[in-house]
């Protein structure tokens, strides 16, 4: 189904529609989609409603032009729009990966329409994810004997340079070179066919994959004023950790042990900085443990709802 958001039509699915406890999917990537949270959003339903959706310039919504302004402050108001259109008072909100610095961000911008917030292997400070994800690399990155991927894996591992737009596609070509798609996914406790099969691809081309590059090329950039000044705006770029601590509502945090996502940092920054964090670790997943242990995912999110 879609809506029009802002004028842009976004594709969303809709489960539990007849439960009033509301739960809202912000998946990851960025421009990873909906797509995989299916299979977990029915389990859910059966205690909730829960709504999952393509963000604007993902798979099956809208493009993004490219003279188009979009931000991280535009995804946020166009969830609180959403809330308004499904009307909805409050409704707690899950974050996955990336999705975890829109939730945090939402949360802080706009707390009175949130009941709770779970983030699920967030990202809230990309640069030490991504030294992290080299580092979980570096042994098969060694066995390629390919001298590329080893001379972009040590950059990204020793560089002190400000972290950019560069070195964000510094970690997503090192993950082009992975050959084994289990590795390449932070996955553990299953593998990569077993993934695959909670994603039902029919209809989806690779048109609408290819829209995430627009989406991911937008979310790092700062657009122009009027007057052509650059403004100071929030991009995934920018450590989302002090934010957290300012968000004044419950908060669950599900860390994949093997995650090389959500690193120790961070998930000691949050639990140490954060008095409402309650944290739970699914001891045989890495990035996805809504998938690696569903039945587990499943009854932590009721308990915590």
């Amino acid at each position: 189904m879609f809506i029009s958001v802002f004028g842009k039509k976004i594709y969303y699915e809709m489960y539990g529609a007849e439960h009033s406890d509301t739960l809202l999917y912000l998946h990851g990537g960025p421009g990873a989609s909906c797509l995989d949270f299916v299979n977990q959003a029915k389990a859910l339903s059966s205690k909730m409603r829960i709504i999952i959706f393509d963000q604007l310039g993902v798979l099956r919504s809208d493009a993004i032009a490219e003279d188009e302004d979009y931000s991280m402050e535009y995804q946020v108001e166009m969830l609180e729009e959403m809330r308004k259109i499904f009307d909805i008072k409050k409704w707690s909100i899950l974050g996955h990966s990336y999705g975890g610095m829109l939730a945090v961000l939402y949360a802080n911008r706009y707390p009175n329409s949130i009941c709770k917030v779970i983030l699920e292997c967030p990202s809230l400070l990309f640069e030490d994810s991504c030294k992290s994800i080299a580092e979980y690399l570096s042994e098969h990155i060694k066995s390629l004997n390919n001298q590329a991927a080893s001379e972009l894996y040590d950059k990204i591992k020793t560089t002190n340079d400000e972290f950019g737009q560069e070195s964000v596609y510094d970690i997503l070509t090192l993950l082009n070179y992975v050959t084994d798609p289990k590795l390449r996914n932070y996955l553990h406790g299953i593998s990569f066919q077993e993934y695959q099969k909670n994603m039902d691809t029919n209809g989806i081309t690779e048109e609408m994959w290819a829209k995430a590059n627009g989406h991911l090329t937008k979310l790092l950039e700062i657009q122009p004023t009027q007057n052509n000044s650059l403004t100071e705006r929030i991009t995934m770029l920018d450590n989302f950790l002090p934010i957290i601590s300012k968000i004044p509502l419950p908060i669950l945090l599900i860390n994949g042990k093997y995650d090389p996502v959500c690193t120790m940092y961070q998930t000691k920054y949050m639990i140490d900085n954060t008095p409402n964090v309650t944290q739970v670790v699914f001891e045989n997943s890495g990035h996805f443990p809504r998938i690696e242990e569903a039945m587990k995912f499943t009854d932590v999110i009721f308990d915590f709802i």
